[in-house]
């Protein structure tokens, strides 16, 4: 949790060195650098400009990001806990960021075919990881079960 953190971070901080925002360079074929910053929640929306929605919105992402982190630590198998660690990584990456700089720093563009999709960080992927983490988990432990006669068709 805390190196995932800990790289975004470091990630976001390299990303601002040497970005200006709104400029755009390119990366890979599907994936830009650019420069923004998220004072919203996912996709931006529920944008927190004023103090009094920066604190509501810093209080409920710290509130679930400790949430995450002790079910983490809580956690039953090791796929189980290296999702919910990575996404509690994600989460803490993307609170201290906030609490900072008042938004979250955004600077991975996504594109295919001409459309551009979203604007990301290393802490959006960490936590889009572990998501997938939590279902590959969930599908094997069903397959576990089911082998084991536990359900019937």
């Amino acid at each position: 949790m805390v190196a995932a953190a800990a790289i975004d971070l470091a990630a976001k901080a390299a990303a601002e060195a040497w970005l200006d925002e709104g400029s755009v360079r390119g990366f890979l074929p599907f994936v830009d650098l650019t420069m923004s910053f998220n004072h919203g929640i996912s996709f931006s929306l529920f944008p927190a400009r004023d103090p009094s929605s920066l604190t509501l919105l810093l209080g409920i992402q710290g509130t679930l990001t400790c949430l995450i982190a002790v079910w983490a630590v809580a956690a039953g198998s090791g796929l189980e806990r290296l999702g919910l660690a990575m996404m509690a990584g994600g989460a803490a990456g993307n609170l201290i960021d906030r609490f900072v700089d008042g938004a979250v720093t955004d600077y991975l563009d996504l594109h295919t075919g001409g459309m551009r999709w979203f604007t990301f960080n290393l802490a959006d992927a960490w936590i889009s990881l572990g998501v997938v983490l939590l279902l590959v988990d969930g599908f094997r432990a069903r397959r576990r079960h089911s082998d084991a006669g536990g359900l019937t068709s």
